[in-house]
């Protein structure tokens, strides 16, 4: 490749962009971005562009004059657009094969005509692909509903950024900060680039199907699953004893890291879920960092130094400072068919006691057909229930067998107590879902390895600990204060002095510092659509 730009650059020097009994370069590029300025069809190497309006503005401000004349400017992007497959992108999503095609055609015959080409779909594709590294390629919120996080938003001085960088020769330095500045991100692409490696070698061997193994036992697999493990990283190489049949004690905490980086239960039993796990191939896994980035494109620009993460396909909740986790607690999240949405809010205040006033539907749909078979469901449930006035009525003045989902003219209340399914505290920030965290009485349910049993909103493990990290007032606000207020019985706000951005989101895979890969289950089965636009090319028309 350095041969050909040099070759090429060689030709643009001598000549100076002029042919005898020709137009220049920059006259032919004059003529294609006004030709099809008004129509916004300005094209090159017979392809209607993208970047129609910044292209159209760069080339106005620079005089036409070719923008790719300086050989390091030139180097950097065709090494730029062909590292954009490390982002988990395509590179011909930003006209790379073009690009060499006439790169290849130019060295033999410097035709202005194809030069001006070569420039334009330079020009074209780097500025694509900065799109594409601060937006994301795909656009979630035209595939699938329940996407509610705004939009990054492009420069607003495009053409003028472009031309200082290219003047001031630090276009990588630039594409660069279009990235998300975040650590997940970055371990990420090595992690991509290390599992395309390990494709590249042949994967990962298949375990066979057998019994459960257990710590101590013995099992012909045993060395199968001691390679696989190794090539994973989960177990230290150095201990690999091939022909070794005993589920030894160094295996055991193998599998539990393997466990722990794939959110199961981390108990060094290999059931079914383990073995399912390590059988998934790793070209599945390189699909999954790779519509991960792309998540990471679409949320992780200018993130706060201080907020609350729900990962809703990971079961967990964080509170990131600096990018450090000051608090971790294990969720639970909305059903398939109750999907918790993705979104972004303020928390704003904290209720102790809170009662809950059953949703319309769940009032209808759940609990209304259990009223109709048994009128005390209400009372050993410690609910009221009331008219539209918010008047309470006696449930026993009710005919409720003549009552619908479309004819209940009444709310359904739950009275604050240990047993309310809100549990003894709720964290709200106001949002359109009704979604908030709190508390619930089901806590033998974190236990499990599946954790998606809600309405929609979110349960929260640690319920306490959250309260006391987010007031940070410990001389106040400690268990005993706590207790208190617990035993009072009475439902009390608490105004966060310093609300906190929360963004709820959707995250198979992940990392971190120290490169460690992580995976969760597609529990809502986003990433096959994210997926499948992400390896979709860009379709230009034909000009």
């Amino acid at each position: 490749m350095k041969k050909i730009v040099f070759i090429l650059l060689s030709v643009v020097f001598i000549s100076g962009f002029e042919f005898a009994q020709s137009e220049s370069i920059n006259e032919i590029i004059n003529k294609k971005v006004n030709a099809g300025r008004e129509k916004k069809s300005v094209s090159a190497d017979g392809i209607i562009l993208y970047a129609q309006e910044v292209l159209t503005k760069y080339y106005e401000l620079n005089d036409y004059n070719p923008a790719w004349s300086d050989k390091k400017n030139f180097n950097e992007v065709i090494s730029i657009l062909e590292d954009s497959y490390n982002e988990g992108l395509m590179p011909d999503d930003y006209h790379l094969n073009n690009i060499k095609k006439l790169i290849e055609e130019v060295k033999s015959n410097p035709d202005p005509y194809k030069l001006a080409d070569l420039d334009m779909l330079m020009t074209d594709g780097i500025l694509l692909y900065a799109s594409h590294l601060i937006l994301g390629k795909v656009d979630q919120s035209k595939i699938r509903p329940g996407w509610d996080v705004p939009s990054n938003k492009l420069p607003g001085n495009g053409d003028s950024l472009l031309y200082s960088t290219l003047k001031n020769k630090n276009l990588s330095e630039v594409i660069n900060s279009f990235k998300p500045n975040n650590f997940m991100y970055d371990y990420l692409r090595k992690g991509l680039k290390n599992y395309r490696e390990l494709a590249k070698n042949g994967g990962w061997p298949e375990i066979p199907d057998g019994d459960v193994l257990k710590p101590g036992a013995k099992d012909d697999r045993i060395p199968v699953i001691r390679k696989y493990l190794t090539i994973t990283g989960d177990h230290p190489s150095s201990f690999n004893i091939e022909n070794d049949t005993v589920y030894d004690s160094i295996m055991v905490n193998a599998v539990k890291k393997f466990q722990f980086r794939h959110n199961l239960n981390q108990d060094g039993v290999i059931g079914k879920g383990t073995l399912a796990a390590m059988n998934i191939p790793v070209e599945q896994r390189i699909a999954e960092i790779r519509v991960n980035l792309e998540r990471a494109r679409w949320v992780m620009h200018h993130l706060p130094d201080d907020f609350l993460v729900v990962n809703i396909a990971g079961y967990n909740i964080r509170r990131l400072r600096n990018d450090s986790i000051i608090y971790y607690s294990r969720v639970i999240v909305g059903k398939h068919y109750h999907e918790t949405p993705i979104f972004k809010g303020k928390m704003r205040y904290i209720i102790i006691n809170p009662t809950w006033t059953l949703p319309y539907s769940i009032a209808t749909k759940e609990t209304l057909p259990k009223l109709k078979k048994d009128p005390g469901y209400l009372a050993r449930k410690n609910m009221v229930i009331m008219d539209r006035s918010g008047r309470e009525i006696n449930p026993s003045t009710i005919d409720f067998s003549k009552l619908s989902a479309g004819n209940f003219p009444y709310t359904i209340m739950q009275k604050a107590g240990p047993h309310n399914a809100l549990g003894q505290v709720k964290f709200i920030f106001p949002n359109e879902y009704s979604v908030y965290l709190h508390d619930t009485p089901a806590r033998s349910l974190f236990a499990n390895e599946k954790r998606a049993f809600s309405h929609g909103c979110i349960r929260l493990e640690k319920k306490w600990q959250l309260l006391i990290n987010l007031i940070d007032e410990p001389d106040v606000w400690n268990m005993g204060k706590i207790n208190e207020i617990l035993a009072s019985e009475k439902t009390t706000r608490i105004n966060l002095k310093k609300p906190i951005d929360i963004i709820l989101l959707y995250w198979t895979a992940g990392a971190d510092r120290q490169n460690n890969l992580y995976f969760n289950k597609d529990i809502y089965d986003r990433d096959p659509a994210v997926l499948k636009e992400l390896n979709k090319p860009i379709e230009y028309k034909k000009s």
